[in-house]
């Protein structure tokens, strides 16, 4: 199974720089299709079978009422990938999930496998939608974790008691580990006994200069890891993971 995980920003593509944001922040309200037909060609010359979007858009007056998942089964229509309508991520009784803009950001987990996907949600924090679907044996549970870092341990500590026990099972998305993995996952890692398939630790946030990882594959260790990586593209203001996993024997 080739898992894509990547926080594509709503399609407003890479700023290049803390500086450039400001004059890029414009696009947060309406972009280009430029930016995300680069995601597009990115997964056609990947063809992974999961493809977990973190920071999608569902279709707002910000993408002219494109929406990133569906479009994105579109675009592979020889091997469409199962599509489910998309929730906005901050869950349904938040008023976020009312407000323009707001309602249409969400994250999406698509499969190639015509699996059923199934939503959670945090009990604490502003992005609480929790993505689970089944691929060639594997469950994947997608997540966007809070920018508070005292949000993020009781996130972490729900997530200890929803992960199935003595499954295979993988863990992706924007963590959010402003102060690294050491210093936030080692307990989470340890109780749960998933491992990072990034064991080179590489940076994946800025795209335009990698300071720090935000962004995870965490497997369980009924999974091997036969390739890792972390693609250089400026898509993003974060870079995509790609991994090519299967069930240890």
């Amino acid at each position: 199974m080739r898992l894509l995980v990547y926080n594509i920003a709503y399609g407003t593509g890479c700023p290049g720089g803390e500086a450039k944001r400001l004059l890029t922040v414009h696009r947060y309200l309406r972009t280009s299709a430029f930016h995300f037909s680069q995601i597009v060609g990115l997964v056609y010359d990947l063809q992974p079978d999961v493809i977990g979007l973190v920071e999608a858009d569902s279709g707002s007056w910000r993408t002219s009422g494109l929406s990133h998942p569906e479009k994105l089964a579109q675009l592979l229509s020889e091997e469409v990938l199962t599509v489910p309508k998309p929730d906005s991520k901050y869950g349904p009784t938040s008023f976020l999930s009312r407000m323009p803009y707001l309602k249409s950001q969400t994250n999406a987990l698509l499969a190639r496998s015509d699996s059923e996907e199934k939503k959670h949600y945090f009990p604490c924090g502003t992005k609480k939608l929790i993505l689970e679907r089944e691929s060639d044996g594997i469950t994947v549970f997608l997540v966007h974790l809070g920018l508070s870092r005292r949000v993020r341990v009781r996130q972490l500590d729900y997530l200890r008691e929803l992960l199935p026990k003595g499954r295979p099972i993988v863990l992706a998305g924007d963590f959010n580990t402003f102060r690294g993995e050491n210093a936030e996952l080692a307990e989470f890692m340890r109780d749960t006994g998933l491992v990072n398939a990034n064991t080179a630790h590489q940076a994946t946030y800025p795209a335009w200069k990698p300071l720090k990882q935000l962004d995870y594959i965490l497997v369980s260790p009924q999974i091997e890891v036969e390739h890792f990586e972390v693609i250089p593209v400026l898509y993003s203001d974060h870079l995509p993971l790609v991994a090519d996993l299967k069930i240890a024997q």
